[in-house]
């Protein structure tokens, strides 16, 4: 039983399938990201401006242009739909696995590369930022490609290998901007350093080609997009969204030193177990180059999103793709103990505990807006998800009765987890949140009329119309996209005849302001 050849290409497939394919379009788009991010492209491909991006009408700072480029691009194509949407990260997700199989095949041999990209393709996160309509995807291609080329660099001392850092560093920062070119300088920087090539570091960095690789890429649309929004998008993107979010919380998000201590075993699943074995050996693997790049690579970025103020979680996985390669490598000393076959069973029991408290939950919440979006919970974790929810859970244990390695049974699981999680919680959960925006923007489609978003943001509402909504104070006579919780501050602003409501599902409302002859005396 131990010779099931989970390395067959068959097999790699069936898991790159299920990690980042499976029931891709059935889902909604996810607000605020994947409805800002398309939403913005959608109106970049309506205006013809390709230099600038605009949500809902407004310039929006957030992210530089490659990435909008390419979902555009996606939409051009075939359309506005979340198959669409999510292409380009989908595609850059299978590029990733690509290349860091290529690198282990390189530098390890073949069967750690096809378990790297069995460990890359059940990772909880990967596979869920492989797959969201976001710029997270393509970044972490380009950062993953910047440090496999610089490893080859310091090794070959081939100019290309310079050249090609050079350039997938360039269309980092035309991805996400100076976090592309932060983290490998200084990456490579303590690695080069520790290694004694000070002077081969220096002569990279201050490479003329590079440099013009780097103008090449970044000028040009610099220059544009300075044409099209002046100085806003640079102080915008470079103090709001940089320096800002580093030195100062954000929108609620963080400012905790321990914040991805908690969070890494998570997003780990189902592959947390291996960190503490890798941790220990830590020590002995830091005397190889190769190991020492990976670990130094973990660690900087885990602790400069630990400093930072603000705190998501996707900022981690920068550092994720070093975990996944020594997870590989080291696969069979660190799969071990039974213990780590209890952390599978974690998102099963979560779902369980969905299942059991799905109508309590939703009697709890005080906001009125929570406690209608909640209240659909008894029918969207009813008895065929539990049923199919049961299955998987079969799975599982018959899976951790198979006579294999750990590693493997292990990989088995988060086959099973990537299809649960894809079949059943995400599009259980957003049938809660986003169905009923879909839904209501299928609703002022068909009315044809403007609409105004009163205190919410849920940008997917515009996509979904192919209009744009406007961000104002309501005014008499205007159609509002909003939530049920701000019913009663509209009633108490306008009168409470003023507001028709014609729209009013889990928690999202449409209605209209009536004009003051039209209200009841």
């Amino acid at each position: 039983m131990n010779r099931i050849r989970l390395d067959h290409p068959l097999w790699l497939l069936l898991f790159l399938s299920v990690g980042f394919v499976f029931n891709l379009w059935s889902v909604p788009l996810f607000d605020v990201d994947e409805g800002a991010f398309s939403e913005a492209s959608r109106e970049l491909l309506n205006s013809g401006i390709w230099s600038a991006t605009y949500l809902d009408g407004e310039p929006r700072y957030d992210k530089p242009i490659l990435t909008y480029w390419f979902q555009a691009t996606s939409m051009a194509l075939f359309g506005i739909n979340e198959l669409s949407l999510r292409l380009h990260s989908v595609i850059c997700a299978l590029l990733w696995a690509g290349a860091i199989y290529a690198f282990c095949r390189e530098f390890i041999d073949r069967r750690s590369a096809r378990a790297a990209v069995l460990i890359f393709s059940t990772t909880l996160l990967i596979t869920l930022i492989g797959r969201a309509a976001t710029a997270d995807s393509l970044l972490n291609l380009l950062i993953a490609l910047t440090f496999f080329d610089i490893y080859r660099y310091s090794c070959y001392r081939k100019p290309t290998h310079l050249l090609r850092v050079w350039l997938w560093l360039s269309l980092g920062m035309l991805t996400k901007g100076p976090v592309a070119a932060g983290i490998p300088l200084l990456v490579s920087m303590i690695w080069m350093f520790s290694l004694g090539q000070q002077k081969l570091w220096t002569r990279s960095i201050f490479s003329p080609w590079g440099w013009l690789i780097l103008l090449s890429i970044l000028a040009p649309w610099l220059v544009f997009v300075w044409r099209e929004q002046g100085s806003g998008f640079f102080t915008g993107f470079l103090i709001e969204h940089n320096l800002n979010r580093f030195s100062a919380t954000k929108e609620g998000h963080g400012g905790y030193w321990y914040y991805y201590l908690v969070l890494l075993p998570i997003v780990m699943l189902p592959w947390s177990g291996l960190m503490l074995g890798l941790f220990r050996r830590a020590k002995a693997l830091w005397l190889r180059p190769f190991e020492r790049l990976l670990i130094i690579w973990f660690a900087v970025v885990f602790v400069l999103v630990s400093l930072s103020q603000t705190q998501l979680p996707h900022y981690v996985l920068y550092g994720i793709t070093p975990l996944v390669i020594l997870f590989a490598k080291y696969r069979r000393v660190l799969a071990r103990g039974r213990w780590q076959w209890l952390l599978p069973a974690l998102p099963l029991a979560l779902q369980i505990a969905l299942v059991l408290y799905a109508a309590p939950l939703a009697e709890s919440q005080n906001n009125l807006y929570q406690r209608e979006m909640l209240a659909q919970a008894p029918e969207v974790f009813d008895l065929h998800y539990a049923l199919l929810l049961a299955v998987a859970a079969g799975l599982t244990l018959m899976i951790g009765m198979l006579g294999l390695s750990q590693w493997k049974r292990l990989a088995l699981a988060g086959l099973v987890q990537s299809a649960t999680l894809f079949l059943l919680l995400l599009p259980a959960l957003a049938e809660l949140q986003q169905a009923p925006v879909k839904r209501a923007a299928d609703v002022a489609q068909r009315m044809g009329v403007p609409f105004v978003a009163y205190r919410i943001h849920m940008p997917s509402f515009s996509l979904y119309r192919d209009a744009i909504t406007e961000r104002r104070a309501p005014q008499a006579g205007d159609y509002l996209f909003t939530r049920a919780d701000r019913l009663d501050d509209l009633q108490h602003r306008f009168g409470p005849d003023a507001i028709d409501v014609f729209y009013r599902e889990g928690g999202i409302v449409l209605a209209q302001v009536l004009p003051e002859d039209a209200r009841h005396e």
